[in-house]
């Protein structure tokens, strides 16, 4: 193991001020002082940002930042993708600095979903303030939360967040076929090297936006019950109601934030002993709750 956590996630958005509303107003988190126009970063705990929205032609995932422990563990990635014969590039300092990092490399996945690692967060700070009082999101060690990500190359791709990231497996879900005719939906979930019971998901179906979704998590049900009705008070569609998840036991729901991403905000996330856990196998998603609709797959 050596993947450490989700550090980051970067948008592509043809209107970045969106997010930056919905941000504030609808997540509670804080836009950075040195945002801009062209460039929103939004923060949620001592980091810098941990989310960033670039302008750009199309509304879509366009990073995902994997942080590891040091400058051993960086190294030790890059020539684990190298021996596998992944093409990954080194950032420089000019990109590093863009990033907060020291240190960073970019490359894509067998999917070609967007990879960037890095080590040595930098520009950490301990004033974040919510403008809405959200008292703090669950982060720390176990980074931002999670994404999932399209992976039709799904075997492929699950074997290089496995061998070439150093990712573990935390469960395998499979959940009946979305319409007639169509495969079974398969999600594989995988944690890092912290408590969180995953930081990855990687579904069997593609997505328009190249995200299915990402999670915002915060301490308490009432937290996530204001930002429910915030949500609902401003018309923002509904992805999924709230519901509980059998695998990781994540009391949430879904909504679809600017340009169609999904965003899930919820709380009570199962804490794992990732030296020592032993995946599951599901074939079922909820215990209650979260009724929704399958992701576009055209």
């Amino acid at each position: 193991m050596t993947v450490a956590s989700l550090g980051y996630v970067g948008l592509s958005m043809q209107d970045p001020s969106a997010w930056n509303e919905y941000g504030n107003n609808i997540l509670g988190l804080m836009t950075a002082a040195d945002s801009s126009a062209e460039r929103v970063l939004l923060r949620m705990d001592d980091h810098p940002y941990r989310l960033f929205v670039e302008h750009g032609d199309e509304d879509k995932l366009i990073s995902t930042g994997w942080e590891f422990a040091d400058s051993g563990a960086f190294e030790a990635v890059i020539a684990n993708m190298q021996a596998a014969g992944v093409d990954v590039h080194r950032g420089d300092a000019e990109g590093a600095a863009l990033r907060c990092v020291t240190e960073y490399a970019v490359t894509v996945d067998p999917s070609g979903n967007p990879v960037e690692v890095y080590y040595g967060r930098t520009n950490l700070q301990d004033d974040f303030v919510s403008p809405l009082g959200v008292d703090s999101f669950v982060t720390g060690d176990m980074g931002m939360g999670h994404v999932v990500i399209p992976a039709p190359n799904q075997d492929q791709t699950h074997e290089f967040y496995k061998t070439a990231m150093g990712f573990g497996d935390s469960d395998e879900l499979i959940l009946p076929p979305p319409a007639e005719g169509a495969p079974e939906m398969r999600i594989l979930f995988m944690h890092a090297a912290n408590q969180r019971h995953h930081s990855l998901g990687l579904f069997n179906f593609p997505s328009p936006t190249g995200i299915v979704h990402m999670i915002f998590e915060v301490p308490d049900i009432d937290t996530v019950g204001a930002c429910l009705d915030r949500a609902n008070a401003a018309d923002v569609p509904m992805m999924a109601s709230l519901g509980r998840h059998e695998n990781d036991n994540a009391l949430s729901f879904y909504m679809f934030g600017p340009g169609g991403i999904g965003v899930e905000y919820g709380c009570e996330g199962k804490l794992i002993d990732y030296k020592n856990y032993q995946a599951t196998k599901s074939t079922l998603g909820d215990i209650w709750g979260h009724d929704y609709a399958p992701p576009v797959t055209e």
